[in-house]
């Protein structure tokens, strides 16, 4: 009853865009990214076109309605989930990322992927911080679990008032296979409450949300 009850009241927030201030701490610049050969690569850009045609809504016949578990109590926990890319240094597969330290939603085979979050007990109004006795980890489709750590955004190179969040990562293997990836945050504490964050996702015919792995 516990693990229903949970999956039914959890509330699974991910937030996809940050404020610019995130990645202009790790990067050089928001537009463009300099390489080590003196190269410029563009990060942001944008191309004339003609406008599109206003959405057409929904397919005729086709009705949406929302479900009615988006009416219902939030809680036990409320989770803010971000990913990212890694630091500049190279990872156990000997890849770097080309733009360090940015939030990301597509990661190439190889690369590191960051996630770091917060976990709010809606009881308490309190975050769930390393005092807590509580057990936080990435859970990822393939059956591999990475325990999350209670650290401060930055690690040994942080300010004092950076940020404190939980924070894991996972070296995503050469071969690994491309698409969506369906990870979750599931968070047990010590009183034996439990709570799974799964990323909402938007899909369409053409569009995925999801994180996605490419070659």
């Amino acid at each position: 009853m516990k693990d229903v009850g949970a999956q039914r009241i959890v509330i699974a927030m991910a937030i996809a865009s940050l404020m610019p201030f995130l990645a202009a701490a790790c990067a050089q610049s928001v537009g463009t990214q300099h390489t080590a050969n003196g190269g410029v690569i563009t990060l942001i850009g944008a191309q004339k076109l003609p406008p599109s045609p206003p959405p057409a809504g929904a397919p005729s016949g086709q009705k949406l309605t929302t479900p009615e578990s988006y009416y219902e109590p939030v809680g036990p926990f409320f989770f803010y989930v971000e990913t990212l890319t890694a630091n500049a240094n190279p990872n156990k597969y000997g890849y770097a990322p080309t733009v360090a330290c940015i939030q990301s939603g597509v990661f190439k085979r190889g690369m590191k992927m960051v996630v770091r979050f917060e976990v709010l007990d809606t009881k308490t109004g309190k975050r769930i911080t390393d005092r807590d006795g509580a057990i936080v980890k990435l859970v990822l489709p393939h059956g591999e679990d990475v325990l999350g750590r209670w650290t401060i955004r930055g690690s040994t190179a942080a300010l004092p008032d950076s940020a404190w969040m939980w924070d894991t990562s996972w070296d995503i293997p050469p071969d690994y296979p491309v698409g969506s990836l369906d990870y979750r945050i599931v968070v047990t504490t010590k009183d034996g409450r439990t709570g799974t964050f799964i990323p909402p996702i938007q899909k369409t015919s053409t569009a995925d949300s999801r994180v996605r792995i490419i070659e």
